[in-house]
């Protein structure tokens, strides 16, 4: 659809061609485009005097009398010869006084022409915001408004009557210029969110202008103009953002929406990351971290732990047999606690308050965490957790895993699962689970939906 960038574009264009023209003759194809068609003489032998744009609307200007135009979805204005053939989409066709004609076409059939007498009236009718790209000084008294809205800060954005001229791409680019997330409730935005936000609106939309647009599939300007504003485009229609974070996708009333949570999501959320023993966790956190989130890794911080002099103290006391030189042997140890519950129970004493402190430290110091912590269940960490991801396969293929990455036999493999929580009782527990029992591409597909089902549910 064709937004206020384009619609100025358009106007801008059609402003240089038909100013000081009349219209001689008007052949309507399809007249419900034309909604009050028993005014549409008034418009012959009428000079064009001027070509407005309020919003995403075209005010063509008479020397009597006035035409808004909405171009809708697919609208579009041509200007050629009297001779250039017709096609079937094209509805409306003024005949200009310099023999030329313009023609409006509209394959879905969706625009709106209304002719009115004053401006007065049209404006009265039009109940629209100011453009987007001005509102940045009726801040306080759109702030006024915002604060009784309960629906989506996206849709806020596409109603006209509260700013004009944004549609679904701008919409996506503006929240992400502004730092803010698409879904979150209009409400429970401050007034400098909704400043931040009416900023972005005036710096994205007029680059857009200069640029003449934005030429995709879903709208291609005429009148021999293409707009190159998709080169500037961040999230709307991309996989990742310019900084490689990943862009996800939402729907919002029927629109698909585009965002990058780890630009845009400013609340503080903790979502753990587990699984079992060879349950591919390993690879989606990887993914994690590629898609740009920030994560913290228990197993890391327990290899750190066997170096901290106070941890390998307790270890050289507790695990005697296992002491080698100033070190611990970190094999001979996972054979001792795979074998003996009481003694997995002493090593957990001994490292977890360690790991939880590094943990707590790791929240406190960011917003949007992922906690990837093999043992979350075990060690009852739930309480740490606003959401947890489990990544979940069937008990077969976890063996059959294990053992190739091992090398171990059936019986070794099953002894180190069942030393864990199973993974049946932990898919109970849990609020999104990930099947990584197929391929890598697979595994990240359903990463990518149980994410976007994760931030579409937290402003719910």
């Amino acid at each position: 659809m064709p937004e206020l960038a384009e619609v100025e574009t358009v106007r801008k264009v059609l402003e240089t061609e038909l100013i000081g023209l009349k219209i001689k003759k008007i052949d309507l194809l399809y007249e419900p485009i034309f909604e009050n068609k028993e005014y549409l003489n008034n418009l012959l032998d009428n000079e064009i005097t001027s070509i407005l744009r309020k919003g995403k609307y075209l005010i063509f200007c008479f020397k009597n009398g006035y035409m808004l135009s909405h171009l809708r979805m697919e609208g579009k204005y041509f200007y050629v010869e009297e001779n250039y053939p017709l096609n079937k989409h094209m509805h409306v066709i003024f005949y200009l006084s310099n023999n030329q004609k313009l023609i409006y076409q509209d394959v879905r059939k969706f625009g709106r022409m209304h002719y009115y007498d004053t401006l007065e009236a049209l404006e009265k009718d039009l109940k629209i915001g100011v453009d987007a790209n001005l509102a940045l000084p009726y801040l306080d008294e759109l702030y006024l408004k915002l604060k009784n809205v309960s629906k989506p800060i996206k849709s806020l954005l596409l109603d006209q009557s509260f700013v004009a001229g944004i549609g679904n791409i701008y919409a996506d680019e503006i929240l992400y210029e502004a730092k803010i997330m698409p879904n979150i409730k209009s409400k429970e935005l401050n007034k400098e969110d909704l400043k931040h936000i009416l900023e972005a609106s005036k710096a994205i939309l007029d680059k857009a202008i200069l640029y003449k647009g934005t030429t995709i599939r879903s709208y291609t300007s005429s009148l021999g103009v293409s707009g190159s504003y998709q080169n500037f485009l961040n999230v709307h229609t991309k996989e990742q953002d310019p900084n490689g974070n990943i862009v996800l996708k939402m729907k919002i009333d029927g629109r698909t929406t585009y965002y990058s949570p780890v630009r845009q999501f400013n609340n503080k959320f903790v979502v753990g990351l587990t699984g079992s023993i060879a349950s591919g966790k390993s690879n989606v956190k990887k993914e994690l971290v590629s898609f740009g989130f920030k994560t913290f890794d228990s197993d890391l911080v327990v290899k750190e732990a066997y170096h901290d002099e106070e941890i390998l103290n307790k270890l050289r006391l507790a695990f005697k047999e296992c002491q080698k030189g100033a070190t611990i042997d970190k094999k001979l140890l996972a054979t001792i606690i795979f074998n003996n519950q009481e003694k997995r129970q002493i090593l957990n004493n001994i490292i977890h308050p360690y790991v939880i402190d590094k943990m707590e430290e790791f929240i406190k110091n960011n917003n949007l965490v992922f906690l990837d912590i093999p043992l979350l269940y075990e060690c009852n960490l739930e309480k740490y957790m606003d959401a947890i991801i489990l990544c979940y396969l069937p008990l077969d293929l976890e063996i059959e895993r294990l053992m190739l990455r091992d090398n171990i036999s059936k019986e070794e493999a099953l002894l180190k699962i069942n030393s864990q929580l199973s993974l049946e009782i932990k898919r109970e527990k849990t609020n999104y689970i990930v099947d990584t029992s197929l391929d890598f591409k697979t595994t990240r597909k359903n990463l990518i939906k149980v994410l976007e089902e994760l931030f579409y549910g937290f402003y719910l």
